[in-house]
């Protein structure tokens, strides 16, 4: 990247209507941003799941208090490889105490006692209240009666994990059969070792699972990327570093989309980007907005969405191409800031270029991820008086990665962490012997975290009872599933693919029922979801192919859908000046081609292009082609 002198001059000039630009009309309607925009997607409440789909119907409530615990007892506690989807019971000890936080460790584990010690002084003396005055409080005295939190360190936990917070524990284990009944978090030894357990990153490790930990009490359906950018930035804000090499992997990996969270490993790119989107807006807006941001009760981009404007500032995809220039930029002394970081306690690296070009004309094929950014620096620029950009890409994305199994119409079970939702038709089968449901499906979930699932009620919904198809399984290895499920990718290949499910409901004929489609995803990570089409039962005469609207259908979080999105990109250009000012040019545009032409200034140096696109929602990327010119 080009050195800058520390003074520098900015120029920045939008424009919003490119010469030869094909733009959108300005009143088009996208039904399916509208219904995803007004519906409502409700929590996962594990305790109603559990009376409603497995017949628990005594569910003691918490304890008031609890005994103080002493150094020496012991206690077996679950917990969770999720590298190899297993989940074990431990024995161990508890080796530390304070006001705030008990420490078990693996029973005949050596751990040095003043170091544990150490820790928990940390904790009490700082953690604690400095994470509680950024977010809030944790449930106290919560599920076991007892005010403190508790840290257990185990071995066995996997690859690609030092420590992590998982809610189960917090539920009664009358409804989560491995639920240790405690707020704690779980440090893995394999990844953190035993020498020096109070070194700074695995402070800052506690900081950032302590967030997680209050986020439960206070937003427990927040989603996944923005619950770890809020937990990457309380390390960070605390002066912690750990998180440095998460920064680092995402600057070599721009092309990480920011809205998502990937199910397999590595995924330090993600914590990344979380975590300079958080600490860029902390940097731009302040305290305050930080806490309204923390307490808005949407999720993810929205909720950034609904802060920025309470702000009266623009919209968040605005601050998002603000934030692709400040993470190549990353000076803070331009213009009000915004083009770097001001509070990280390190100092950060450019982002990986996909070319740097020093020929001209340049053209270039990609498929961008939505909400990343690919850079290219243009350089070799003595004797050009302008650069023309020619930029092609669609008007229109696809909320899900697949067509309507017939026509454009279908029912989406929508994408949210800790989410329940449900899809709920009734039909008389009074007057027939026999009856058989068919229905076509596509779905990806969370490999045996998050499931789907089609239900039949024969009592007016008081209770369910999920049905056995081809596509289903009972393997449950996380225990979250209730029952014959959906999970993983329909037709169990690499790709989702449409499948035909028929489902026998002999069993309910002669009387009136409720069917269900039913989607309950965990606390983290999530992946396109499940639709829903063509779906019919002979013997009744229904059939319904939702070509008209949701055909009677009673959605609490499923949206019909067109699988239509607008498509948005911005296109920046900064050029960089040898008296070391620059002069930024934004272009944002949803048209199919696009041409712009950029003066460029005397004494340019190189010029930064950068492409960012954007949709709500989908993880499917910008398909685009880029050709740049000189003039």
């Amino acid at each position: 990247m080009l050195t800058r002198s520390l003074l520098l001059i900015v120029t920045f000039v939008l424009l919003v209507a490119p010469v030869g630009a094909q733009q959108a009309a300005p009143d088009v309607v996208f039904p399916t941003v509208t219904a995803l925009e007004t519906t409502v997607i409700p929590m996962r409440d594990r305790v109603e799941l559990a009376r409603r789909l497995l017949g628990i119907s005594d569910v003691p409530p918490p304890p008031e208090s609890a005994p103080e615990r002493q150094i020496g007892e012991r206690e077996t506690f679950w917990v969770m490889n999720s590298a190899d989807q297993l989940t074990f019971q431990v024995d161990a000890t508890l080796r530390a105490a304070g006001d705030h936080i008990y420490l078990w460790v693996q029973a005949d584990v050596a751990i040095n006692e003043g170091e544990l010690q150490a820790l928990v002084a940390a904790f009490d003396q700082r953690i604690y209240e400095e994470v509680r005055a950024l977010w809030g409080s944790e449930d106290i005295p919560g599920i076991d009666g007892d005010p403190h939190v508790y840290g257990l360190f185990s071995y066995g936990l996997g690859s690609g994990v030092a420590a992590y917070f998982a809610s189960e524990h917090i539920n009664p284990a009358e409804v989560v059969t491995d639920s240790n009944e405690h707020e704690m978090f779980i440090f893995n030894l394999d990844a953190i070792g035993v020498e020096d357990v109070d070194r700074e990153d695995i402070e800052g490790i506690v900081a950032h699972e302590f967030q997680h930990m209050i986020r439960r009490n206070i937003d427990n359906n927040e989603d996944t990327w923005l619950d770890e950018g809020f937990s990457e930035f309380t390390s960070a804000h605390l002066g912690y570093t750990y998180a440095f090499g998460s920064a680092l992997a995402f600057a070599a990996l721009p092309s990480t989309q920011l809205n998502t969270w990937s199910e397999q490993q590595p995924r330090s790119q993600h914590y990344g980007a979380a975590l300079l989107f958080v600490n860029y807006f902390y940097d731009r807006y302040g305290d305050d907005a930080l806490a309204m941001l923390s307490a808005d009760p949407a999720n993810g981009l929205t909720s950034v969405d609904n802060t920025l404007a309470a702000l009266g500032e623009p919209d968040v995809n605005a601050l998002f191409a603000d934030w692709a220039l400040a993470n190549f930029l990353l000076d803070a002394s331009l213009e009000d800031g915004r083009y770097g970081y001001r509070s990280l306690p390190w100092a950060l690296a450019a982002p990986l270029v996909r070319s740097t070009v020093t020929q001209y004309p340049y053209s270039d094929e990609e498929a961008a991820n939505q909400y990343s950014t690919t850079y290219y620096v243009l350089t070799n620029l003595d004797g050009v008086s302008a650069l023309n950009v020619d930029f092609s890409a669609p008007t229109t994305t696809q909320l899900v990665p697949t067509n309507a199994h017939s026509g454009q119409g279908m029912w989406y079970g929508n994408r949210a962490d800790n989410s329940d939702t449900t899809l709920t038709r009734a039909f008389d089968l009074s007057n027939v012997s026999a009856a058989t449901l068919h229905f076509w499906t596509w779905y990806h979930f969370e490999s045996f975290w998050d499931y789907g699932y089609v239900m039949v009620s024969g009592d007016g919904g008081q209770t369910w009872t999920p049905l056995a198809t081809d596509e289903t399984t009972t393997e449950d290895p996380q225990q979250n599933a209730y029952g014959p499920g959906y999970t993983s990718r329909s037709g169990g290949g690499d790709e989702s693919e449409w499948v035909q499910e028929t489902v026998s409901l002999d069993a309910y004929a002669g009387g009136e029922v409720l069917i269900r489609f039913e989607m309950i995803t965990d606390d983290a990570i999530v992946q396109p979801g499940m639709v829903v089409d063509d779906v019919s039962i002979d013997t009744i005469g229904y059939a319904e192919d939702f070509e008209s609207g949701g055909g009677d259908w009673q959605s609490a979080g499923w949206v019909w859908t067109d699988n239509t999105l607008p498509q948005g990109v911005w296109v920046q250009a900064v050029q960089q000046l040898g008296d070391g000012s620059i002069e930024a040019a934004r272009w944002q545009t949803s048209g199919e081609s696009n041409s712009w032409s950029l003066p460029l200034r005397s004494g340019v140096l190189q010029v930064l292009l950068a492409v960012s696109p954007y949709a709500p929602v989908t993880t499917v990327p910008m398909p685009y082609t880029l050709t740049v010119s000189a003039g």
